[in-house]
């Protein structure tokens, strides 16, 4: 996760109403936008481009420092899913 979703997570595990109110907006009707403007709304700079790329840049740079590249990158690095993973986090 990247810096935004564990300062997220922090708070959601010290207040129980802030946490509630997170895992509310997984039944909005684009839950990871409203997860987004939530966060917005309560000072933390998040974007759904952040949680999209937060697994994937991490993959790709251990791919990259292979020698030749990683001729099976699935096998050995998934692309963790930020946004379930958070969730998870704080249920």
């Amino acid at each position: 996760m990247n810096d935004i979703l564990i300062a997220l997570r922090d708070r959601a595990l010290r207040d129980e109403s802030f946490r509630l109110a997170l895992l509310a907006t997984r039944t909005a009707e684009d839950p990871l936008s409203a997860l987004c403007d939530f966060a917005v709304a309560h000072g933390y700079p998040l974007s759904i481009g952040d949680i999209i790329s937060d697994g994937e840049e991490f993959c790709c740079n251990q791919m990259k420092s292979t020698n030749g590249g990683n001729p099976m990158p699935y096998d050995c690095f998934g692309f963790d899913d930020a946004y379930e993973m958070f969730f998870l986090s704080i249920a």
